[in-house]
């Protein structure tokens, strides 16, 4: 088994992969040209519901594809389209049969079974000689730990994404429902709320029915309670735990410097015990345990939700759907602050998707290509709409980044506070925008002026970058940090390959979940809690302990 270098993640032992591509034939053969002489590349898809793609545009044909052509000279085909589950489902049988395409984005633990199987090809020379100097500034930012995660036997096997967990995890609020019943919240304005002020809203929320549909709900969170990144965080407990000093699905140091997994701390069973009294009262969805993540959404569109937890982005790709059904829904973000008014939070700056280049694929440059174009010529070019139109008219439309033929994101370290800070000091005046050279930066601080300009007449789009970038992380995100209380937790992290965790990983995941609803809904007394632990650490959760406490006093 390859060795993995150590990096900040350890939820890839428990937590579902999160597939980010797609795959279909390939095989060691030679790149295909058209009748045009453009390279063909067979490309893993991913798809999203809501793409918002022009009339006509399509994911096997679209702006993205058609500048590949222009510039690059290849031409993209599509090996397989899909989304969410079938994803994975498309992955596994393309590992599985060892054909997989030219190009696609993966998982870690995809990557490691690809490296593994000798699929995918060595991507360290053409990384250095064709990735441009942008492209590594924004890797060094992160003292190269996305690399390091890619790296298997010293070889770079895939092109890393970058993800920023820089928290805290928070929760959306309906701002006009708050009005209309005038409820004040946040009003020392430190951007976040008492545990207390978050129960009495929903209770008022529910009791007073808000929506006016007589389907008001106070809280309604996803059966797997919590997620171990900030990105995750919709619809989950997340913040609820971390107000508790619990930060479940990670691993962290307890006083004695030890390894303990997160979700089997005396925090954790602090906080179901809150969300059991929560259930029992029936301020927590009736229905928790058996709503999928689909109706729940379903339900904050449908305007029958006023607590939406999530993170930064919630209102680009989530909250602007209601924003779209109702104009006058408004969604203020809150951090959640336990008594001594701090905001705990895990900190986990680290590393989003893979992708990879089928082995003995004829230009496996074209990927480190592809990504120059795509995260460094076009975000800093000084006029977009003129040097790429069709992708200057995507940005206005809010196009989903899934349509990109690399799907991953790449940011420096924290930029998404300093380019957000940027932006709402340009939108409200306080500096130049003309002085912004960013285009990206630019584009929000424009929207964000827009909507600041004309509420009510504003696009929908224009509401979703001045709540993310204005609201979130310039007031949320940014705001903790400069008034000092915010507390970030940084978890142990392991990229190594843990046997323990390979035989029984899954298995142990099963049994949190299941024994997490039955902990919340009262299926199951909470006084059983203890028992829950030693039977997770009977069925292998001690084993992983102990072989990950080895390999981190190895690293000392």
């Amino acid at each position: 088994m390859a060795k993995w270098k150590k990096t900040l993640f350890s939820s890839l032992l428990f937590s579902l992969p999160f597939v980010l591509a797609a795959c279909g034939g390939g095989g060691a053969k030679e790149a295909p040209v058209n009748a045009d002489g453009n390279t063909i590349v067979k490309l893993g898809q991913q798809t999203a519901p809501n793409s918002k793609l022009p009339k006509g545009d399509t994911y096997s044909d679209n702006a993205y594809r058609r500048l590949m052509k222009k510039e690059l000279g290849i031409e993209l085909e599509s090996a397989f389209e899909a989304h969410g589950d079938d994803y994975g489902r498309q992955v596994s049988l393309a590992i599985a049969s060892g054909e997989i395409p030219d190009i696609m984005a993966v998982s870690r633990e995809e990557l490691e079974e690809l490296a593994d199987n000798d699929l995918i090809a060595d991507l360290s020379e053409v990384y250095e000689e064709f990735a441009s100097d942008h492209i590594k500034e924004i890797y060094n930012s992160f003292d190269k730990v996305q690399l390091d995660a890619a790296t298997v036997d010293g070889q770079l096997m895939g092109i890393p994404g970058t993800a920023n967990d820089f928290g805290p995890n928070m929760v959306w609020i309906r701002q006009d429902w708050l009005d209309n019943l005038n409820i004040q919240l946040d009003t020392d304005k430190n951007n976040a709320i008492t545990l207390k002020e978050l129960e009495d809203t929903a209770k008022t929320f529910k009791e007073k029915d808000a929506s006016g549909t007589g389907k008001t709900q106070g809280l309604a969170i996803a059966h797997w309670l919590s997620s171990d990144n900030h990105g995750g965080s919709a619809y989950t407990a997340s913040a609820i735990f971390n107000v508790f000093d619990a930060f479940p699905k990670t691993h962290i140091k307890d006083s004695n410097g030890k390894l303990v997994y997160g979700s089997n701390t005396p925090e954790t069973k602090e906080t179901l015990v809150q969300l059991n009294k929560w259930f029992e009262e029936g301020l927590l969805d009736p229905q928790f345990g058996t709503r999928t993540y689909d109706d729940i959404h379903a339900m904050m569109v449908n305007g029958e939700l006023g607590i939406v937890p999530g993170p930064w982005h919630m209102s680009d790709w989530g909250l602007v759907q209601a924003k779209a059904s109702n104009p006058d829904a408004q969604f203020t973000p809150f951090a959640i602050e336990n008594d001594e008014g701090i905001v705990n939070g895990v900190s986990k700056p680290g590393v989003g998707s893979f992708i990879v280049v089928r082995k003995d694929f004829e230009k496996p440059e074209v990927a480190v290509q592809m990504t120059n174009l795509l995260f460094d010529e076009i975000p800093n070019s000084e006029d977009m709409a003129t040097e790429f139109p069709e992708i200057y008219e995507y940005t206005q439309l809010a196009v989903d980044g899934s349509v990109r033929p690399i799907n991953i994101e790449l940011f420096k370290n924290l930029s998404e506070i300093d380019d957000a800070v940027i932006a709402s000091q340009a939108a409200l005046g306080e500096t130049n925008m003309d002085d912004i050279s960013s285009f990206i930066v630019k584009n929000n601080a424009e929207k964000i002026k827009a909507y600041l300009d004309n509420p009510e007449g504003a696009d929908t789009t224009d509401w979703a970058v001045y709540a993310s970038r204005y609201l979130a992380v310039n007031n949320v995100m940014g705001g903790v940090r400069e008034q000092g209380n915010f507390n970030e937790i940084n978890p142990i992290a392991i990229f190594e390959s843990v046997k323990a965790a390979e035989r029984n990983g899954a298995q142990i995941g099963k049994l949190e979940e299941g024994q997490f609803i039955k902990f919340v809904t009262g299926e199951e007394s909470l006084d059983n809690f203890d028992k829950y632990v030693k039977t997770w650490e009977e069925q292998g959760g001690k084993a992983i302990l102990e072989e990950m406490q080895t390999i981190v006093d190895a690293d000392k």
